[in-house]
């Protein structure tokens, strides 16, 4: 008896797109003979697939899809802590499976006759993906046309699609970030202060540790300034430079520049994007907050008896009720407008539209809400000029008034 794997995920395969494992047995024209597919995830037994060969022009082959037990593992890895630029690291961007296929040969079980460890990441592929892959499943290293970008572009780099040359923020705000690391070796974190015209004026370097792949940073002034130990950023400040630098390879600027926003109430949103990583949007042109009710009732005469005798008035002389309002939920929605926004980063928001976990900040707290806006259409520069960002979320916080 002999088992080959003849096929298996790429490496930085999606755990959201099918991770197909291929295999073939010396023994499969046995009469009901069956592959044997265990998936193990941190040591431990998630399932046993049995499977009957699936005969093609080339023989017969054992085919499973390892994907939904893996994407099951996944959970949210927005967790930021601390006072410091680093505010999470460690692997939850991806999950770790060990694949052990066996047989069965009549009705005899025997397992892990050939294995392999796999990596699955919390990314979803782009447009046309597919197209990019070589008959051997690896990803091809693409350009730098926008739509057709996979996780292996992105290694040891931001996980962001925005355009990081051109990022606003007031004084104050969060900002958050996602590098992946894939190698090892020592990591320096540089932040330059910006005058007017992007002129250095100062320069803070210091040997960061990035304990996992996932690495979450908040690059908010305060946050600088404590990992800096000292003030080198202020109100003042015009802006700043951001990168991580490990020999001598050196990741994307992330460009801030401070500008004042003093007229209205302004919201973050902390979202998940396609990369597996963390982004931050800020809206702060003008939101407006609307509110839906629903009550829940009941009907009755408006004539009671009070007292040996039928009355529609009462003691106090109110009016008896004839609608009775026991429940009203509110359900709270937001129409946020950002900014202007450039054609890059208008087809990098489409991400938000899309994400599954959004967050909007309030006072230091993250509040979750659902994206309400179903369509995007994308804008370009040379036909639509100068635009802004408008989306509609409802906030996943329900009141109610009081019961009765």
């Amino acid at each position: 008896m002999a088992i080959t794997i003849t096929s298996s995920p790429a490496p930085y395969s999606s755990m959201h797109d099918n991770l197909w494992f291929v295999s073939s047995s010396t023994n499969s024209g046995t009469t009901n003979f069956k592959f044997v597919y265990d998936v193990y995830i941190n040591g431990s037994q998630v399932i046993r697939s049995k499977v009957f060969p699936s005969p093609s022009a080339e023989g017969s082959y054992g085919v499973f899809n390892a994907s939904p037990m893996v994407r099951s593992f996944v959970t949210n890895y927005f967790e930021p802590s601390g006072t410091s630029i680093l505010v999470a690291s460690n692997d939850k961007i991806k999950v770790d499976y060990q694949v052990r296929i066996g047989e069965e040969v009549s009705g005899v079980t025997t397992t892990n006759l050939a294995s392999g460890s796999y990596s699955a990441y919390n990314f979803v592929p782009p447009l046309f993906a597919d197209v990019f892959l070589t008959k051997n499943e690896t990803p091809l290293v693409l350009s730098d046309y926008y739509d057709n970008l996979l996780l292996e572009n992105f290694t040891d780099d931001f996980l962001t699609e925005r355009d990081t040359d051109d990022i606003t923020l007031e004084y104050g705000d969060n900002f958050y970030i996602t590098f992946l690391r894939i190698a090892t070796g020592g990591y320096s974190a540089w932040v330059e202060v910006l005058g007017q015209g992007d002129v250095v004026t100062n320069t803070v370097s210091g040997n960061i540790t990035l304990s996992g792949q996932f690495n979450l940073f908040n690059l908010q002034a305060g946050h600088i300034n404590d990992w800096a130990s000292g003030t080198i950023i202020d109100e003042n400040t015009y802006g700043y430079n951001f990168y991580l630098k490990r020999g001598g390879a050196q990741t994307r600027v992330i460009k801030i520049r401070h500008k004042c926003y003093p007229k209205y109430q302004q919201f973050n949103l902390e979202f998940l994007n396609r990369l597996g990583g963390w982004d931050t949007k800020k809206f702060a042109l003008v939101n407006r907050r609307s509110s839906e009710y629903q009550r829940v009732s009941y009907r009755r005469s408006d004539w009671q008896l009070v007292g040996g005798q039928m009355t529609n008035i009462d003691g106090y002389n109110r009016y008896n009720e004839t609608t009775f309002n026991y429940a009203i939920q509110h359900k709270d929605r937001y129409k946020l407008t950002s900014d202007w926004v450039s054609e890059q980063d208008y087809s990098w928001l489409a991400q938000l539209v899309s994400s599954p976990i959004v967050y909007m900040e309030v006072l230091g707290a993250y509040f979750p809400v659902t994206i309400t806006t179903t369509n995007y259409e994308y804008k370009l520069e040379s036909a639509d000029k100068l635009f802004n960002f408008e989306i509609e979320v409802e906030v996943g916080k329900y009141l109610t008034s009081q019961f009765r």
